[in-house]
């Protein structure tokens, strides 16, 4: 049986390949013990908390450091605090560096399942530092309490984008005769599809109407690529 203790006290978090299934567990990422040790100073009876990324996460009171590992024992488990009811899958068109990664940032942030970068006729930037990206994912599943990491899938094309499967797929479009969002609870899956400075094209807009697409706004006013994604990201995932 999993006994749940409070997850709101301030513990911080890390997120890893932890085997949480035993009484003790040990640390051995070069990164986990640099923060934990020398950024953090945390000691001996300390307490962190650990996920292991799937949905499992475990409160360790900390028994032994040093600079190759760190050990810690598990008195209580807890298994997904943060429970979330539907699959929310992003598909954003790249945007500038530091726009792109915001987007990311707080999609992570606001509940987000799975993230593909996307090409579209407008996109003017085509490549990313994916494994920044990843680290910036992981950080702010650790700062926000997630016990599940989102996805980041490859760049896709927006033509192969488009066929992804879900119960509802929206493509967010700034024409003014766009109806506002409105949730669908009965969709359990949610694919949203985010474009570019400039937004997507009249081609790709009817594309994404011939392939089950909702064309859906997001207000009277133009967003920039990264506001919209969190916008939009952030009222799928609540259903508001």
């Amino acid at each position: 049986m999993l006994e749940v203790y409070d997850v709101n006290m301030r513990i911080n978090r890390f997120i890893g390949d932890f085997d949480l299934s035993k009484d003790e567990v040990e640390i051995k990422n070069p990164e986990n013990i640099n923060q934990i040790k020398n950024v953090l100073r945390l000691k001996k009876d300390d307490k962190i908390i650990l996920s292991d990324g799937k949905g499992v996460e475990a409160e360790v009171i900390l028994t032994f450091l040093s600079n190759e590992k760190i050990t810690g024992t598990i008195p209580t488990r807890a298994r997904t605090p943060l429970a979330q009811s539907k699959i929310v899958n992003l598909y954003l068109a790249i945007l500038k560096k530091e726009n792109f990664e915001l987007a990311v940032q707080k999609a992570v942030e606001v509940g987000v399942t799975t993230i593909t970068p996307i090409i579209t006729e407008r996109t003017i930037k085509t490549g990313l530092n994916i494994p920044r990206l990843e680290k910036i994912i992981l950080e702010a599943s650790e700062q926000c309490g997630r016990t599940t990491l989102p996805e980041l899938f490859d760049i896709f094309d927006f033509n192969e984008a488009i066929n992804s499967q879900a119960d509802e797929k929206i493509i967010f479009h700034t024409e003014k005769d766009t109806k506002d969002y409105a949730p669908n609870e009965k969709a359990n899956s949610i694919n949203i599809f985010i474009g570019p400075e400039g937004g997507f094209t009249e081609k790709e807009i009817e594309l994404a109407k011939n392939s089950g697409f909702s064309l859906a706004s997001l207000g009277p006013l133009t967003l920039r690529g990264e506001t919209a994604a969190i916008v939009a990201t952030y009222r799928v995932v609540n259903g508001i």
